[in-house]
């Protein structure tokens, strides 16, 4: 499971070990990243100089999390910045170290994890992190094939993202899973369905007694030639 941060709504102790206590239930290996709700804001101290410590205490000191298996390899960034409210970026090293975990497993899909989004849809600018388009570049360089990100609160996914031709990037952002406060969407999730040479990104939605399937897109890509194509 990856989650795209905001595991809180306003980075309170009492909110952190409820989400620790949710991610122990799991029952599946994850990965998490910190968003922006996840740093205090009202705690201007502990923002400037320990911004993250309860997130460390509660979910995870890693903030650059790894995950391999046999099909897929998944980098995880921290795109918080203390100084910029909800805003976020990525940094030219951020970008290459993710890159380099990828060099050791040229056969796997290779997947980007942020609370940011590198790419976004129409109308949604101001939201993008900033240095998105030199990390695209890079993970261009390096073969990746789809970027994970919340924030938005919305479900989308798009691609091409990347600009080498030889290669293509799919975005897929996260809605709003569990949180009350909605965007004008129903809770939901991505579920990502990996099959051999195809993946097919299913938005889950919750129709008000359970999720299920809503929009779907499916790609496949050529490990060869590193390029992926949509199918439907």
């Amino acid at each position: 499971m990856a989650i795209s941060g905001d595991v809180t709504q306003r980075a309170r102790r009492k909110q952190f070990a409820e989400a620790r206590a949710w991610l122990a239930a799991l029952e599946v290996p994850y990965l998490v990243v910190p968003g922006n709700h996840d740093l205090p804001a009202y705690d201007v101290l502990s923002r400037l100089f320990v911004p993250r410590r309860l997130y460390r205490e509660y979910v995870s000191e890693e903030l650059e999390p790894w995950f391999v298996d046999d099909e897929l390899t998944v980098a995880g960034m921290d795109t918080t910045k203390r100084m910029t409210g909800k805003q976020g970026g990525v940094s030219l090293a951020q970008a290459e170290r993710a890159s380099a975990r990828f060099a050791s497993h040229p056969r796997k899909w290779r997947v980007v994890l942020a609370h940011h989004p590198l790419v976004v849809p129409p109308d949604f600018e101001r939201d993008r992190a900033a240095g998105a388009q030199d990390a695209l570049s890079i993970f261009d360089r390096a073969g990746v094939d789809l970027l994970l990100s919340g924030h938005l609160h919305i479900p989308h996914s798009a691609g091409p993202a990347g600009r080498d031709p030889m290669h293509r990037m799919v975005a897929v952002h996260a809605g709003t899973c569990m949180s009350t406060r909605l965007r004008g969407e129903p809770n939901g999730y991505n579920e990502l369905r990996f099959e051999g040479e195809t993946v097919t990104i299913v938005h889950r939605e919750w129709n008000g007694e359970h999720f299920v399937d809503a929009q779907q897109k499916r790609y496949r890509k050529d490990f060869e030639g590193q390029r992926i194509v949509k199918l439907a």
